[in-house]
């Protein structure tokens, strides 16, 4: 999954280029382990919340607000809340042709989601306040009835609908139906100027999400993205109170965290730069190795070149992929290792939008585990393809005239 806005970013697109693509639902809060579950009772009662959550930013609006009128560049309350109901409508036909046995399409390219989202901010655009109340909530309602349709099985296993790549259906549910909202409610108060609006609906929400004994490592990008929220408007101290929570739970976050924006206002601090020295942390950090795609180039030219493994989704793997590369989506390489070689270097790779969270990396520490020689490719295809460029260049400069 390719990302959302993060929490706090004060943007029209619903994802931003320093975000951790859909690959991750802000920072994959949507996204779980192959063995934890999340039962249905917990997950409506989050959509509820998220629901309440708008009915209150509804209820502190002036009438110059209801009635304002947004552009592109800042989109009004109106807007945020059409854009809300956009994704809860997209995610509820989603699931209606997930449980009718369809492949329904996939989010992950930020040019179709920034065309989702302009054509949904015009389609709402001449409507008026109440009418995107109502339109609202007749979604919530269809929605919350499609999500009681699924059952346990197709909300909480990865592998019950291949098309999901490994992915369980109830993280995108919850990223369009808690995380998205939440977080587009939140960039409104800041617009707004209501910063203690924006805090309190954070806390409320990481409450909310303990109660509902959400499992670990999912908790673990809850609290980090609530840390990042924090750091970014202006709350250091809630940030750092939680931030060593977050790497405690989901380890793998403390090698994306070293590169991290969000929490550049924090590096020169004393207790940000000593949560990265504590022994324990990094012992638990886990590390994988990385190949840079000039290395790989020149492996692949010997007497024993690496076995390839894009882990991406079948469609990634179709509009471009690194030259002889198998196509095994990581949701899918545990059933496969018979496939793999363990006779030679094995390469795995997607698209790294994030270092230490991305599905390349956890795809070599996996075959790590079961005895197989594997290493990330850095940068994923983006910094191959770039790479490959650079050489057709180069060649065509350096050939004889």
């Amino acid at each position: 999954m390719e990302t959302p806005v993060r929490v706090g970013q004060v943007v029209s697109s619903r994802w931003s280029s320093d975000r951790l693509f859909h690959e991750a639902i802000t920072v994959k809060e949507g996204f779980c382990t192959m063995t934890d579950t999340f039962g249905k009772a917990n997950i409506l009662a989050l959509l509820h919340f998220a629901r309440e959550q708008e009915q209150q930013m509804v209820e502190r609006l002036s009438d110059e607000e209801r009635s304002a009128i947004g552009t592109p560049e800042r989109w009004s309350a109106k807007d945020y809340l059409a854009n809300i109901l956009v994704w809860k409508e997209l995610q509820t036909e989603k699931l209606a042709a997930a449980q009718r046995g369809e492949i329904p399409p996939v989010w992950r390219d930020p040019e179709v989601v920034h065309q989702i989202n302009s054509d949904g901010f015009l389609r709402f655009r001449e409507r008026s306040f109440q009418e995107v109340q109502d339109e609202g909530a007749r979604v919530f309602q269809a929605f919350i009835a499609q999500v009681e349709r699924l059952s346990e099985e197709e909300l909480n296993d990865p592998n019950h609908f291949v098309w999901l790549d490994g992915e369980p259906l109830r993280g995108e549910t919850m990223g369009n139906g808690l995380w998205h909202p939440c977080n587009q409610i939140a960039a409104f108060y800041l617009q707004s100027g209501r910063r203690s609006e924006a805090l309190q609906l954070q806390e409320e929400l990481l409450a909310a999400v303990r109660r509902a004994n959400m499992p670990p490592e999912n908790m673990g990008y809850v609290v980090y993205n609530r840390a990042c929220f924090y750091a970014i408007n202006g709350w250091p101290d809630k940030a750092l109170q939680l931030l060593p929570e977050a790497l405690r739970l989901r380890p793998t976050l403390v090698e994306w965290s070293r590169h991290d924006s969000d929490l550049d206002g924090l590096r020169a601090d004393p207790a940000f730069q000593a949560i990265f020295e504590d022994p324990q942390l990094q012992e638990q950090a886990p590390a994988v190795a990385l190949i840079s795609p000039h290395e790989l180039r020149t492996l692949a030219g010997g007497e024993t070149p690496p076995f390839v493994i894009d882990v991406r989704g079948a469609s990634e793997y179709a509009e471009g992929h690194v030259d002889g590369a198998v196509n095994i989506p990581l949701g899918q390489l545990e059933r496969q290792l018979t496939r793999i070689p363990r006779d030679r270097l094995v390469v795995t790779y997607c698209n790294m939008h994030h270092r230490g969270e991305s599905r390349g990396e956890r795809a070599a520490a996996l075959l790590n585990e079961r005895g197989i020689q594997a290493r990330a490719l850095d940068g994923g295809y983006p910094a191959w393809r770039e790479s490959a460029r650079r050489g057709t260049v180069e060649d065509q400069a350096n050939a004889p005239v």
